[in-house]
């Protein structure tokens, strides 16, 4: 998963030190992350920074003359309904280029057109008609459908699994989608495991705990996305065992996403496993080559574009990894054809991929990543993987194996067997380790990212 930190201003302490300081871009940005594709995130918004702010505008320096009328024409209404969230409403954005004076380009958040409509908790853009099917999704599709056609025991629950950004959560709301179709009376509530922790959390903070249950037992369809993060928390684990048995007595359809089978979530009790694999378990793998050329041609005819088959080789050839990076840099490319003025062509692809894909000649080696990191603390690389749970071996390990995933095309099997063949969900769970830390230890951050940097 990609990550992204905010440069934030530095302002000076007391003692003449400079401190970080959170602007009110930074706050928007914030807002923004959980409205906009994760690709397209990174890579529109990664090196924009506040310049300076006033009562009636925020300045924002951008890096690429291709972002100026890009980010404000297309992320516009997402921009302002971020700002709004973050109590910034009305207040004029501006961007320009770092190194000019003049702002090339603004948008004025309460002008802007309101957000895409969306039933409920649903994304508009994640239906039926809009997913590709190919040899690595097509089980899952089959499954997602019947659900949505009608309910059965023997797809109660539906457990969606699959690694990040292949359509899992697509899929899950496709079905929302269909059943509001044909059915708008139905009680649909999709929600993220963190949403599902939040709300139980605050219902036991405020002692609300049972109009959270009245909700979410009440409903006819449960989507619940990445189930995998609600294990280890006992409240939340406890709610949604009793939440599950309550629905599922009463007929009522659930479907689940997580990254992994249920037999392979880490800690995950027995009576939750044991109900996570009482329904249809389906897989979603990572797309052949033909099926991502397919996707690539369906969002060009969505957008009404003329799509060579060279390009699109190029583009399937170019992703080693997830339906979004290929989303992503389909995007880019659009933006630059359009912002030039020019038809799309292999060569203005390559352009425009230019600073986002790196030349396959120069990938990093994973010998070179693991002598740096066991170097980084004093270790051989085969001390990384040795079979030993002393901390000084398992954080330097943790740490060769989220460097690894964040700057290799290895797949999560792929880095556990150069670990002595360690278990995928040992290295998931290894960089999700280091994710969490990253967010709470500033020197850890800054020694991560130095080991990234050096291999991107």
């Amino acid at each position: 998963m990609l990550a992204f930190r905010h440069r934030t201003a530095p302002v000076p302490s007391r003692d003449g030190q400079p401190v970080e300081k959170t602007t009110s871009w930074d706050r928007i940005l914030e807002h923004l992350k959980s409205r906009v594709d994760e690709r397209d995130f990174e890579t529109w918004f990664r090196g924009t920074r506040q310049k300076s702010e006033s009562a009636d505008a925020i300045n924002v320096l951008i890096t690429s003359p291709l972002f100026i009328e890009y980010i404000p024409r297309e992320f516009g209404d997402r921009i302002g309904e971020a700002a709004r969230l973050a109590g910034l409403e009305g207040r004029e954005i501006r961007f320009r280029l770092e190194g000019e004076e003049d702002y090339r380009a603004a948008l004025t958040p309460s002008r802007q057109a309101p957000p895409r409509r969306r039933t409920g908790d649903l994304n508009p853009s994640y239906t039926f008609e809009n997913f590709v099917t190919g040899a690595s999704n097509r089980l899952a599709h089959a499954a997602a459908l019947r659900v949505a056609d009608q309910t059965s025991r023997q797809y109660n629950p539906l457990f969606i699994c699959g690694a990040t950004g292949l359509g899992k959560t697509h899929l899950m709301q496709a079905i929302g989608h269909r059943r509001l179709s044909r059915r708008p009376g139905e009680r649909i509530v999709y929600l993220t495991s963190e949403s599902f922790v939040n709300d139980v959390v605050a219902g036991v903070r405020f002692n609300r705990m049972e109009s959270v249950r009245q909700r979410l037992r009440a409903v006819d369809v449960l989507l619940l996305d990445d189930v995998e993060f609600v294990v280890g928390k006992e409240a939340s684990e406890n709610e949604l065992f009793h939440t599950f048995n309550a629905l599922y007595e009463a007929g009522n359809q659930i479907v689940f996403t997580s990254d992994v089978p249920p037999r392979e979530i880490p800690g995950l009790t027995d009576r939750l496993k044991s109900r996570f694999e009482g329904g249809l378990i389906v897989d979603i793998q990572l797309p052949d080559f033909e099926t991502k050329v397919a996707i690539l041609r369906h969002k060009a005819e969505h957008a009404k574009l003329e799509l060579s088959d060279e390009v699109a080789f190029f583009l399937a050839a170019k992703v080693k990894s997830h339906v979004r990076e290929l989303e992503g840099y389909f995007n880019l490319v659009v933006a630059t054809a359009s912002l030039k003025g020019e038809p799309i062509t292999k060569d203005l692809a390559q352009e425009a991929l230019r600073s986002v894909v790196k030349d396959e000649a120069h990938r990093a080696a994973p010998a070179d990543i693991l002598r740096a990191v066991a170097g980084q603390f004093g270790l051989k690389p085969a001390e990384l993987r040795a079979r030993t749970k002393r901390s000084s071996i398992v954080v330097p390990r943790q740490i060769a194996m989220y460097v690894l995933k964040e700057t290799t095309s290895l797949s999560l099997p792929e880095i556990g067997r150069l670990f002595g063949d360690k278990h995928h969900t040992t290295a998931l769970h290894s960089i999700r380790k280091v994710t969490s830390r990253r967010e709470e230890d500033p020197d850890f951050d800054r020694q991560v990212a130095a080991l990234v940097a050096q291999f991107r």
